[in-house]
């Protein structure tokens, strides 16, 4: 069981590796550009730096990078036994992980629901004191009926961001432990951090449709 080969990464993969490796501000521009890994090791140094936004050493990191990470999936850099073993400790434990963004993803649909819920008590209540303001009374009291709540349109943001959050840390925790000079806390806060980002653009795009 060797580690992934780069070029199977996808674009926030990508962001997540990026990210491990201090350059965290430069994955939202390779993530919005698509930049997966099939993509991520054809680009050459002048792209890099003119296409991407890097640096000349950022660049040159990258690259190195690159070679290290193409190493590792294809079963070299150094030490595999003591690498598989790291690799499947931190597998069991986004194990975990995940089964805490389902137990996350289950609570945001149930407060969903809930929120959909009271939307619909609210509405169906709307009518009934409408009926009430209108019948004669020696003083009339005018309240305003109670507009009509929506769901708040951050939802799809705050749900992404949390869910991609939790996945990120998992994500990151591995690619941290693999890196020269990175361990796996480094990986999971930069990867928690990456994930976010992806999750909340994820949000955003569906806050969009829900606008159209």
């Amino acid at each position: 069981m060797g580690f992934k080969d780069i070029k199977e990464f996808s674009a926030e993969e990508v962001g997540l590796w990026l990210t491990v490796q201090g350059l965290g501000e430069k994955a939202e521009t390779f993530m919005a550009e698509g930049v997966d890994g099939n993509l991520l090791v054809s680009l050459t140094l002048d792209e890099f730096k003119n296409d991407l936004g890097l640096s000349g050493l950022q660049a040159k990191k990258v690259m190195k990078n690159i070679e290290f990470t193409k190493e590792l999936g294809n079963g070299g850099g150094g030490d595999s036994g003591e690498l598989e073993e790291k690799i499947r400790a931190l597998r069991r434990e986004n194990e975990v992980l995940e089964d805490k963004v389902e137990s996350l993803q289950g609570t945001i649909v149930e407060r969903d629901a809930e929120i959909k819920q009271l939307r619909r008590k609210i509405e169906s209540l709307s009518p009934h004191k409408k009926e009430v303001h209108a019948a004669p009374a020696p003083v009339h009291h005018h309240s305003p009926s109670p507009a009509p709540q929506r769901q708040p349109q951050g939802m799809p943001v705050v749900r992404n961001a949390a869910v991609g959050t939790a996945t990120g840390a998992a994500k990151g925790a591995v690619i941290g432990a693999i890196l020269p000079g990175m361990d796996a806390s480094d990986g999971a806060k930069a990867g928690a951090a990456a994930g976010a980002l992806g999750g909340g653009m994820q949000g955003l795009a569906a806050r969009r449709r829900m606008r159209r």
